[in-house]
């Protein structure tokens, strides 16, 4: 799977963009606030309909510009596709091959990336939010379909927040209660399986990983923290949850039981990672874990995804920034890499060199 041209118009600060990337390695490197990142972005958003740096997709939009349009022409076991997203405010639309997908599912399997960004790299220690946003952006990634199953899930827990929000003894209102849980509680249970399956494929090949990557024998393991009744997989379970936590939802306004409460636990010998291991041993863990990704995104669709690296070498120590090119070297795939100077990419062979400056993306020429 490689993309073979890519246009971008509208989008962030990147000035109208035709690239023809390389199959192998295609290196950024600019100063900060340049557009790397932004080129990333459009990548990412035609993979996955979704942006990694905002919930907001009309963000993509350059100030000023009434759309973003992003193109890609994909090649996967021979066979070239047109992927492109037109975004407007409050709109979005998509085609593939010049056609609307019916149903929208029928976009993705094609065209998979897995991205290694810097903030990445903080997750084990961060929010409980952002890990979740870490382990979704590696599901869909995994099950395309699991994108129409989490954005319907938000949309119906969404209406409900209104609702316990401005309930205020409404009967009406606590009525539609009834209807948004009947809704939301089987989205709920599919969303938090589908993230334990993805931990049981995962867990193994990332151990494996983080061995190779530190040659210390220490163990690795992952916990998805979630609630009773979403381990379960009972959706009356969870039914009765949001019944029983009614009172509570409407005191603070939003919903108590749900994935939107779950949370990744990485554990580094039996304890809690963040807790017990160095900062060099957590980047280790994140590390293991991207480059597990890859290789399981590989045997699922049988073909490795496209990787996206977002100035994630100036951030690794000198070892694991080679294990990391050392890991990717030895894989047939298509990689875009960002960086603040190509000396940090720890590559010899197979790579375009580009220099971004103020949104313009110029090709470097190779020395003879």
């Amino acid at each position: 799977m490689r993309i073979v041209a890519l246009a971008a118009q509208g989008a962030r600060n990147l000035e109208p963009l035709q690239l023809a990337p390389g199959p192998r390695f295609n290196v950024f490197a600019g100063d900060n606030g340049q557009g790397k990142t932004n080129l990333l972005e459009a990548v990412y958003v035609l993979a996955t309909l979704r942006s990694f740096r905002t919930s907001r997709l009309a963000d993509v939009i350059r100030r000023g510009a009434p759309r973003a349009q992003l193109v890609a022409r994909v090649e996967k076991d021979g066979l070239e596709r047109k992927y492109q997203v037109v975004i407007e405010p409050g709109h979005r639309s998509v085609t593939l091959d010049g056609k609307a997908p019916r149903p929208l599912a029928r976009y993705f399997g094609g065209f998979n990336v897995v991205l290694f960004a810097p903030e990445d790299l903080q997750v084990a220690r961060g929010a409980p939010a952002e890990r979740r946003k870490f382990l979704d952006r590696s599901v869909f990634s995994w099950r395309p379909s699991y994108l129409e199953v989490a954005q319907s899930y938000e949309k119906v827990l969404r209406s409900r927040n209104a609702i316990l929000r401005n309930a205020e003894g409404d009967r009406t209102a606590l009525d539609m209660l009834e209807v948004y849980d009947a809704q939301l509680a089987p989205l709920a249970v599919l969303m938090a399986k589908t993230r334990r399956a993805l931990l049981d494929e995962i867990a193994p090949i990332f151990a494996a990983s983080f061995e190779a990557i530190t040659r210390t024998g220490t163990p690795v393991a992952l916990e998805h923290l979630t609630a009773a009744e979403l381990a379960a997989g009972d959706v009356s379970a969870v039914l009765e949850g949001l019944s029983r936590d009614r009172r509570k939802d409407l005191a603070r306004g939003s919903t108590s039981l749900g994935p939107h409460r779950d949370d990744l636990l990485f554990r580094f010998a039996g304890a809690d990672a963040a807790n017990f291991a160095s900062q060099g041993q957590l980047r280790a863990i994140v590390l293991a874990w991207k480059t597990a990704e890859l290789d399981l995104l590989r045997a699922t669709h049988g073909d490795p995804p496209i990787l996206l690296l977002d100035d994630v070498s100036s951030e690794l120590d000198e070892s694991r920034n080679l294990y990391l090119f050392e890991h990717v070297a030895q894989r047939e795939l298509q990689c875009f890499i960002t960086t603040t100077h190509s000396r940090h990419v720890r590559l010899a062979q197979d790579r375009l060199d580009h220099e971004v400056r103020e949104g313009v993306i110029f090709p470097v020429k190779q020395a003879s």
